[in-house]
């Protein structure tokens, strides 16, 4: 779906009002407008101190004898959504490439590791960094590369976490309207998502 932040931020805050709430919701489980503010606060969901714990979660640094690699592209949450604040939009991007096939879908890639000898399949993403080549590993290389026939190539940043629960309160009804809203007036440009 094509469908921005701004519009979903929207369809959460604008629900009730709108109409478009789950019909099986009581008045008091349909959201209002979201609770917002980058003070590193709970909004709500959870009190303070769970927040706060969770947070310190998110802000830690992963290292290689706790799993972090071969490839990744930071070694924390945070490094990716901090902008202004932990949990907020990311001031650096990440690389997705892919391909169309002959009927213009898009595939993902196979991305090569290293010598190529192992690759990652079934994701668009390409790491940014990887573990090998180290000082303890030196002839061993982990950095994954763009594979050839990659044509579409996308810098996109990472989404803010803050606030983005809310979709959960919107019933699977209205998403599947809108779904169909959207494939409607774009002709089917924007497919429907059949029902799980």
């Amino acid at each position: 779906m094509q469908a921005s932040l701004l519009s979903l931020a929207c369809a959460v805050a604008g629900l009730a009002a709108l109409g478009l709430a789950d019909p099986q919701a009581s008045p008091a489980q349909i959201p209002g407008e979201a609770p917002v503010g980058f003070d590193d606060e709970s909004n709500g969901l959870v009190d303070q101190p769970t927040h706060q714990t969770d947070r310190e979660a998110f802000d830690e640094a992963e290292t290689a004898e706790e799993g972090l690699g071969p490839i990744y592209n930071a070694q924390a949450c945070r490094e990716c959504h901090q902008n202004p604040t932990s949990g907020a939009v990311s001031q650096v991007t990440e690389l997705r490439v892919g391909r169309l096939d002959r009927l213009g879908r898009f595939v993902d890639p196979v991305v090569p590791i290293g010598d190529g000898s192992v690759e990652v399949r079934g994701r668009s993403l390409v790491n940014d960094r990887a573990i090998c080549p180290s000082r303890d590993l030196p002839e061993t290389s982990a950095q994954s590369h763009v594979p050839g026939g990659a044509t579409i190539r996308s810098l996109r940043a990472s989404l803010n976490t803050l606030g983005d629960g809310f979709v959960e309160a919107i019933g699977n009804g209205t998403l599947q309207h809108l779904a169909g809203e959207q494939c409607r007036r774009s002709s089917g440009v924007i497919a429907r998502p059949s029902p799980a």
